[in-house]
């Protein structure tokens, strides 16, 4: 049940210093990963099975299955950290997922660095590489649903739709403040990796002595039978939410080679390019998450019917692409776009459901992004191989279907 009793200051400043963080974390291993998984040697791996007349190379594909593999520990991690979240409260499952994060990014920055020197090769170094970047990812994503939940245990719902827009728009100035840490590549591909987790950790440090614990009222305490990503109260806006992040992951995870191949760059030079490229995007999510979602008054359904048409033309701008200057107007565009649909999805969906079922559906809402970054990286990869131009074209047809779809959609009653 949302309390009239506003967050204090301090309250806010640490809930969006978790998400800036995790924000951050995204862009970093964004910008550096096709660069880093190339200099490695993973885009060279070859499977060669003679005996079963198996010849493979998987090529970028392999750096691009990397983050849909680890996007799953996401997908199954965050419903249960939201459930766990339900039962124990929002506080210890946020600091789980800032240690967890901070923690096993040292972890997998050290087998990073056994494969750059030598001493780690071939597929054993890939197996460490997936395994390592996974399961710190399983214990990151905890962070997401406690905080969705935290907000919604003590906002009204009148307030609701600016509130998760305040909360998008944090994790977006993480996505703009990543792109300096990634700068620190000069420095070695694995320097931004290890300057973001100690930043993390002093951040769990800080929500560990100054964020106050929730308490479960009595309906959040009685127990609630496991939500379905089915349930027909909210699958659509998961469905919605599903191909947005899908067409988001095929364009990110490739978008690195994009300004490698399609520009001619080198590689660190494409790294610091993607990274202009997030900040201009995180930009125009910002812009539409505190300016416009901030004023808006009507339904968040129709934010999600107002924002799509931004993302289609952007994804379209990005496919036709001759210079650098189109590629980063695309990606404003889009940025736009997402910046005022996935507020949009998210605040509907939390209409529908009961007080004691937050934590659940946080958990569920923050899994789907990690399995559009399984679907959309899986098939970016492939398509890039066959085209990369083809790869932004698909995107935007498949988000102006989905925009017809949405604009079919009535409001939802509400639950609470």
């Amino acid at each position: 049940m949302s309390s009239d009793k506003p967050l204090s200051l301090r309250t806010n400043i640490l809930i969006y210093c978790a998400l800036v963080t995790i924000g951050m974390g995204q862009t970093v291993v964004f910008a550096i990963l096709p660069m880093l998984g190339r200099e490695l040697g993973v885009d060279q791996l070859v499977l060669d099975l003679p005996a079963l007349g198996i010849y493979f190379q998987p090529k970028e594909l392999a750096i691009t299955a990397l983050t849909a593999v680890t996007s799953l520990a996401f997908f199954f991690g965050a419903p249960y950290w939201g459930r766990r979240s339900d039962v124990v409260g929002r506080k210890p499952i946020l600091m789980v997922g800032l240690l967890g994060y901070s923690l096993g990014t040292y972890v997998f920055t050290g087998v990073s660095y056994l494969g750059l020197v030598g001493i780690l090769g071939g597929f054993l170094m890939y197996g460490l590489f997936v395994f390592t970047r996974s399961f710190l990812v399983w214990l990151m994503c905890a962070t997401v649903p406690a905080v969705s939940a935290y907000v919604v245990d003590a906002i009204p719902i009148e307030q609701r739709t600016a509130y998760m827009g305040r909360l998008s728009a944090a994790s977006q100035i993480g996505t703009m403040i990543g792109p300096a840490f990634a700068a620190f590549v000069v420095f070695g591909f694995l320097a931004p990796l290890l300057v973001h987790a100690t930043f993390t950790l002093l951040v769990a440090i800080a929500v560990w002595y100054w964020l106050p614990k929730t308490t479960l009222t009595f309906e959040q305490k009685t127990a609630v039978k496991k939500l379905s990503f089915f349930d027909p109260r909210f699958r659509q806006y998961l469905f919605i939410s599903l191909i947005c992040y899908s067409m988001l992951g095929m364009v990110q995870m490739t978008l690195g080679f994009y300004f490698e191949d399609r520009l001619g760059l080198s590689r660190q030079d494409a790294a610091i390019q993607f990274s202009m490229a997030m900040v201009v995007s995180s930009s125009a999510m910002l812009f539409s998450q505190m300016v416009i979602v901030q004023r808006w008054r009507g339904h968040p359904l129709r934010l999600v019917q107002m924002g799509l048409p931004f993302s289609v033309i952007g994804y379209g701008m990005i496919a036709s692409a001759l210079n650098n200057t189109w590629l980063l107007l695309g990606m404003a565009f889009y940025g736009l776009g997402m910046g005022l649909a996935a507020p949009g999805f998210m605040v509907t969906s939390t209409l529908v459901v009961k007080a004691n079922e937050q934590g659940a559906l946080a958990g569920l809402n923050s899994s789907i992004p990690a399995m559009g970054f399984v679907f959309g990286p899986l098939a970016g990869g492939y398509i890039y191989k066959q085209s990369p131009d083809m790869t932004y074209w698909i995107a935007a047809i498949s988000i102006a279907v989905l925009w017809l779809y949405s604009l079919a959609l009535k409001k939802p009653a509400t639950q609470q």
